[in-house]
């Protein structure tokens, strides 16, 4: 059992060594962001829309402490991305080997993200969060005309 531990501990180290700078660049560019833009997604920050991920953090959050239902209102594709997630994570880390399929698994993970993101922007936007209009966008400082355009063209 000891050498498994072993084992398992050196995987997980091994890949915090080869991204554990990604991890910190990643944490930093979160913390800077947040402050200045009050976002997280340069979707968001950019445009003002939602992104197809709106929401992920949230209910990951909501997923691993065990809210499952607030989870599902925030953004329902949670439950299939903790399930490759886990999928992942016990082939790669418990088991040492390749998780077979995991291309696929994200792809298709992924087509449901934009499936949900355009069923539920069609029933929510802009009216419900995550699914909400930010007006303090880089588009609309940049271009004064960009909120009456969107609002001509009935976005809004």
């Amino acid at each position: 059992m000891k050498k498994y531990i072993q084992s398992v501990c050196g995987r997980v180290m091994a890949d915090i060594k080869q991204y554990g700078m990604a991890g910190v660049a990643l944490l930093i560019y979160i913390v800077v962001v947040n402050l200045v833009f009050h976002a997280f997604c340069p979707l968001v920050i950019f445009s003002g829309f939602p992104c197809p991920g709106c929401g992920m953090s949230r209910a990951s959050a909501c997923f691993l402490a065990g809210r499952w239902e607030q989870a599902w209102r925030l953004n329902p594709v949670v439950f299939p991305v903790m399930g490759v997630a886990a999928y992942f994570g016990v082939n790669r880390y418990l088991l040492g080997k390749k998780a077979k399929g995991l291309k696929w698994l994200i792809a298709a993970v992924f087509v449901l993200l934009l499936a949900v993101y355009c069923l539920r922007m069609y029933l929510y936007f802009p009216g419900r969060v995550p699914y909400v209009y930010m007006k303090d966008n880089v588009l609309a400082r940049m271009f004064p005309f960009y909120e009456s355009f969107l609002h001509r063209m009935g976005v809004l």
